[in-house]
């Protein structure tokens, strides 16, 4: 389901006060056909290498797409790196394979695949189980009981495991769309591998993902940081790719897209954020674990309600889940919900996660991920690297602390254990209190046999001694844990461009349909639209000398200076979803005639206030109402359009 498409006015932007049927019902009359038709010919986006056939999952961004894209990276540096005062970076979309071994991508970034046991086509199985159930429901002959488990089924199999998945293909007789059966699923890893070097011996990894770039610069940021001091976050935006088993649905599941991720780095004891009150009362449609494992509807509930109720314990999580609805609605989105990952669906380095889900004729998409991803990636890459990538806080006063003391006799370990005397003093070194005084009262009886880095180790007393002493401490360190907003930019713009869009008829008669965009200036492709009435003097020198002006003062500005009627003109700046058109024409009065996109409304404006009141109008954070322009200045007439 889409936006709706109202037949005059503009569509509503997001209304948290909305039910959720009405949320619903704003998506009816949405003909996906004459949207996409008028996305290809408006060429807003469309199948790469379109001579040679195309290829699927690579989609190329036209103008007017390229710059709704500049134009969500700057309201997002603006909403979140400079409003919250962030380190952006910039990183290479290569990666050698040891990082993605370490972080567990290799092993667990995976989708369950299956074949067609005839033809040998592909199928991403939660996928294919999906379309199967639609075709189900649809289909009258299904008995009702049969259905309302198949509509179960279908609820359930986007989080279902791969041995769920395999059940539910046994129990329900699924079969390819072709009608055979199926081979027995197997896991596809979605990373694209490469080789980095001429010799062709180093093995890296297309980026799934922009965290680990950032998350392995945590001690160069922290230097970077003049205080020196966490919590801090740091930002990217880049290229990401996922070698999907089926892409479809337009932007929405392709192998190569831009993300915006940010990386909040904090001690795990002091998960609060300072800032946490200014969004605690904004409303959300959630759609938590519970529901969800209940089959229930999302609810109407406030950040401070879900945190409270324990749904979004982390209250750094929660703050940046508020601060991704402020930035949804700056940017018109109009129908967005938040659900959260149930425990089985969590990603492997994930404690919590919250989705923003945008409707679209697809369903739900999820567009923006915010995670918790906990200590899970510096663990791994200090495992990994043997490396310092801790941080560290201060005590007000320096403390005294009672420590367990490990003293290692390196002489005897180097005789006894060889060249495992490393991987031993560090498995001590790193063991738990309680652990290591276990060790220390077995060796009391005699020899241990230990575990280390898969190695049965021989251990005697006389080569490590564990005792209690008093130590003054002045801070101490701590692996920090990382809160992970990551936002799709393609898909966001899918979503947007699908619920922006709704069909103008006119009221002669003819029952003409044209198509309107109605984005907000803030997402626009162009800000404003210069129309000379005619290609004549001197209404073509002004219009030429406004756009210039228009131009100047930062403001995106199309100039339509063909012949046709004005009717039309607007109708193509409409189709492309420009929020204001001005006019130049020849009256005496020194005014142009500025018009509104979506209701068609005119005023007339001096020439020489024009520019700072379309300005005032496209302002992302404090804009002015059409509505105080109208009063402003005198109405006129609509011309046919």
């Amino acid at each position: 389901m889409a936006a709706a498409a109202p037949t005059t006015g503009s569509p509503k932007h997001h209304d948290p006060s909305f039910t959720m049927t009405e949320l619903v019902d704003k998506l009816e009359g949405f003909t996906r056909q004459e949207f996409e038709d008028t996305c290809i010919r408006r060429f807003f986006f469309g199948l790469s290498n379109d001579p040679y056939g195309g290829t699927a999952g690579l989609y190329d961004m036209g103008p007017s797409m390229c710059s709704m894209k500049a134009n969500f990276v700057d309201l997002w540096r603006r909403h979140f790196v400079i409003e919250e005062g962030m380190m952006e970076m910039d990183l290479p979309s290569v990666v050698p394979e040891e990082i993605f071994i370490a972080s567990g991508h290799v092993a667990k970034f995976n989708d369950v695949m299956v074949r067609d046991s005839v033809t040998g086509e592909n199928f991403r199985l939660d996928k294919l189980v999906d379309a199967w159930c639609d075709g189900k429901i649809a289909d009258a002959k299904v008995p009702a009981a049969e259905k309302e488990a198949i509509k179960i089924l279908q609820l359930d199999c986007d989080t279902m495991t791969k041995d769920e998945l395999d059940a539910a293909i046994i129990k329900f007789k699924i079969k390819s769309p072709k009608g055979n059966d199926l081979t027995p699923s197997f896991p596809f890893n979605l990373m694209f591998k490469t080789m980095i070097g001429p010799e062709g011996t180093k093995t890296g990894y297309l980026r799934p993902e922009l965290a680990q770039g950032i998350i392995l610069n945590f001690k160069r940021l922290i230097d970077t940081n003049c205080a020196q001091k966490m919590p801090y976050a740091a930002a990217c935006i880049g290229q990401a790719f996922r070698n999907e088993i089926a892409p479809r649905a337009a932007l929405i599941r392709v192998r190569e897209f831009a993300l915006a991720e940010i990386e909040h780095f904090m001690n795990p004891e002091e998960k609060q954020h300072p800032k946490y009150p200014t969004i605690k009362d904004i409303k959300i449609w959630a759609f938590d674990q519970n529901q969800q494992e209940k089959h229930e509807k999302p609810t109407l509930r406030s950040i401070q309600e879900l945190h409270d109720a324990g749904n979004m314990p982390n209250e750094t999580l929660a703050y940046f889940i508020g601060r991704t609805a402020l930035f949804l609605q700056k940017l018109g989105v109009k129908v967005f919900r938040f659900r959260q990952h149930k425990k089985k669906e969590m990603a492997h380095y994930a404690s919590d996660c919250w989705d923003a889900e945008l409707l679209t004729t697809y369903g739900w998409v999820e567009c923006v991920g915010l995670a918790d991803r906990s200590a899970y990636d510096l663990t791994c890459h200090i495992k990994a690297t043997k490396k310092d990538l801790k941080g560290r806080c201060d005590y007000a006063e320096p403390k005294v602390v009672r420590v367990l003391e490990r003293k290692v006799d390196k002489g005897k370990c180097g005789k006894a254990l060889g060249k495992d005397t490393g991987a031993f003093i560090e498995h001590v070194t790193a063991m738990p209190e309680e652990e290591a005084l276990a060790l220390d009262a077995a060796l009391n009886a005699g020899p241990v046999d230990l575990e280390v880095a898969g190695k049965t180790l021989k251990i005697s007393r006389d080569l490590v001694t564990f005792a209690h002493k008093d130590e003054k401490q002045t801070g101490y360190t701590f692996v920090p844990s990382v809160v992970e907003p990551s936002f799709g930019i393609g898909r966001i713009l899918y979503a947007a461009l699908e619920q922006a869009y709704w069909v103008r008829r006119d009221d002669s008669g003819k029952n003409e349909k044209r198509a309107v965009f109605s984005f907000l200036p803030a997402l626009a492709p162009q800000k404003v639209a210069v129309l000379p009435l005619m290609m004549k003097q001197p209404a073509e020198g002004r219009a030429a000398a406004l756009t210039q002006a228009f131009m100047s003062a930062g403001l995106s500005t199309r100039s339509d200076t063909s012949g046709g009627a004005i009717g039309r003109k607007y109708a193509r700046v409409d189709e492309v979803g420009i929020p204001y058109a001005v006019t130049v024409d020849f009256e005496e009065d020194k005014a142009v005639t500025l018009r509104e996109r979506d209701s068609g409304r005119q005023v007339r404006v001096p020439e020489t206030e024009v520019v700072g009141v379309v300005a005032a109008l496209c302002n992302p954070f404090t804009p002015m109402a059409w509505e105080d322009v109208a009063a402003k200045y005198p109405a006129q007439a609509a011309a046919k359009e």
